[in-house]
C-alpha cells in the first residue's frame, strides 16, 4: 500500500480539486533532494515560454498520517507531455536554503508504473523533473503554490 498525501486546490474559476498523490520515499529510500540551482533554472523556464505557468491554487495539504502540512512552501508541478498527453505530477517541499525535496508523485498510473519498475523509478523520475528544465517544448507545465503566498 501507497503512503497517500491529499492536495485540496482551489482553481481560478472556483471550482476545488482534490489529488491524491503517492509519498515518494518509496522510490528513493528517503526523500529525493532538489538542489536550488534547480528552482532557479525552474524560473528562468517560466519566463521563457508561455507553456510554464504559475498558479497560487493550493488551499490545503493533507500527509499521510492525516496531519495538516498547509503552512509548508509546497509546489505542485503538473506537467504534461505534449507528444504522449501523459501526465507527471510532482510535489516538492521548497527548504530554508531554497532547495527542496520531493514529497509525492501522482496520477496513480504514473505511481503505480514506478512502484512496478522501482529499480528504473529512482532514475527514470529525476530524468524526468531535469527534462522539463531542458525540453521546454515537449511539455506543458502548470507550478501549483500554496495560495497563503503573496
Amino acid at each position: 500500500m501507497m503512503n497517500l498525501w491529499k492536495v485540496f486546490l482551489k482553481l481560478y474559476d472556483g471550482e476545488r480539486k482534490e489529488l491524491e498523490l503517492y509519498d515518494a520515499k518509496a522510490y528513493f529510500g528517503g526523500y529525493l533532494e532538489i538542489k536550488r540551482s534547480y528552482f532557479n533554472a525552474l524560473v528562468k523556464t517560466i519566463k521563457m515560454t508561455k507553456k510554464y505557468i504559475t498558479q497560487k491554487t493550493i488551499e490545503k495539504v493533507i500527509g499521510p498520517d492525516n496531519s495538516d502540512w498547509t503552512y509548508n512552501p509546497w509546489m505542485l508541478i503538473i506537467v504534461k507531455d505534449n507528444e504522449k498527453k501523459n501526465p507527471f505530477w510532482f510535489f516538492v517541499k521548497r527548504e530554508k536554503d531554497l532547495s527542496g525535496i520531493l514529497v509525492a508523485i501522482g496520477p496513480k498510473p504514473y505511481a503505480e508504473y514506478n512502484n512496478e519498475n522501482l529499480l528504473e523509478a529512482k532514475r527514470e523520475i529525476k530524468h524526468l523533473i531535469n527534462y522539463i528544465i531542458v525540453y521546454l517544448n515537449k511539455f506543458n507545465c502548470v507550478i501549483m503554490l500554496p495560495d497563503f503566498l503573496n
